[in-house]
């Protein structure tokens, strides 16, 4: 499996998958160990066997992916924080990846509420074994957003969020008249549909570098995430439903543009922020971090939306203020004033 993948030079996910059972459907993550070595990807755990044992003595770092994305996609950071001494969990949301599809259109991404994830974010924490156990949220962008949700929800277990790129507001406003159209047009039985004039554009097109695009600065950053699609094309997503802009527009008015939501985090927060971001909005970002009382704040001029796929001298800043951030955490530091 991943032949072209691998050819490519890019790192495999080393532990095992683990599919729990929410809403009636499969939810599919990935789990490694902490003292646990790399295992076959076909090693697979269901609801009611027993996965491989977390290691209680060390901290658990759970994975976010954003919107579209998908567990493989994250192997290289897998591997980074398993090689550090961490159990590291990594989840396909709902809709995305191998957890399943429910959009009209093949690649289209459709949830009803953003309650759907946090459930099924619950569901592979306890089917992995780690109820109770310490952990450290790592979300990038639509999992920045679920990540301060998470926190939010589960608070005692979570000892510190790192975000990249977090969607604090999806990118087109005013949030109030998105949210007025998906309602209607879910109303009219569009829900799971691509909004209208939404164009899926080709694998063969989106997949080559192109100098202005949102993502990254980097050629490789940029074109590897697509290798995995070769191997697995069953896993490739483009663009949300009605339903899911609904959800998305609904959870971001409720939670991380609300100041009062924020201010009420009692959690230990690291934010990386794209200077040149044009896939989330950018001005809700920087007004509702700093509603967060406990946060560091880390911006890269000129980095684009992909901040671990950006120019080396990004992602090495990035790991660097990670590795800070997860010693301070393992101190027991504050984070604020840091």
């Amino acid at each position: 499996m991943f032949d072209w993948a691998r050819s490519a030079g890019l790192d495999m996910l080393g532990g095992v998958d683990i599919y729990a059972y929410h809403r009636g459907a499969s939810v599919r993550a990935n789990f490694w160990a902490a003292e646990q070595a790399a295992l076959d990807p076909d090693n697979r755990y269901t609801a009611g066997t027993t996965a491989p044992q977390p290691t209680s003595a060390a901290k658990t770092i759970v994975i976010l992916p954003g919107f579209t994305e998908f567990c493989e996609k994250y192997s290289a950071e897998v591997r980074r924080f398993h090689d550090k001494g961490y159990n590291v969990l990594v989840i396909d949301w709902p809709g995305q990846g191998q957890s399943g599809h429910f959009g009209r259109h093949p690649l289209a991404v459709h949830c009803d509420d953003f309650d759907h994830h946090l459930g099924a974010l619950d569901a592979v924490i306890a089917l992995a074994g780690l109820d109770g156990h310490e952990l450290v949220l790592f979300g990038h962008s639509m999992g920045g957003h679920l990540a301060l949700r998470y926190a939010a929800l589960r608070g005692p277990w979570v000892a510190g969020v790192i975000l990249s790129a977090p969607m604090m507001a999806p990118p087109v406003m005013p949030v109030w008249l998105v949210r007025l159209a998906s309602f209607f047009l879910g109303g009219v039985g569009l829900a799971r549909s691509h909004p209208p004039f939404y164009r899926v554009l080709s694998l063969d097109w989106v997949r080559h570098y192109r100098p202005e695009n949102v993502l990254t600065r980097n050629p490789k950053g940029y074109e590897d995430q697509f290798v995995w699609f070769d191997d697995a094309p069953e896993l490739r997503r483009s663009g949300p439903t009605i339903g899911w802009v609904s959800a998305a527009y609904r959870s971001c008015a409720l939670h991380t543009l609300n100041p009062d939501w924020l201010a009420a985090l009692d959690v230990p927060v690291l934010a990386f922020i794209a200077g040149d971001e044009r896939v989330v909005f950018a001005p809700s970002t920087h007004s509702s971090l700093v509603q967060i009382k406990n946060i560091e704040t880390v911006v890269f001029e000129g980095a684009r939306h992909e901040l671990t796929r950006e120019l080396p001298e990004v992602t090495d800043a990035l790991w660097n203020g990670v590795d800070r951030f997860l010693a301070r955490l393992n101190a027991g530091y504050e984070i604020k004033g840091l």
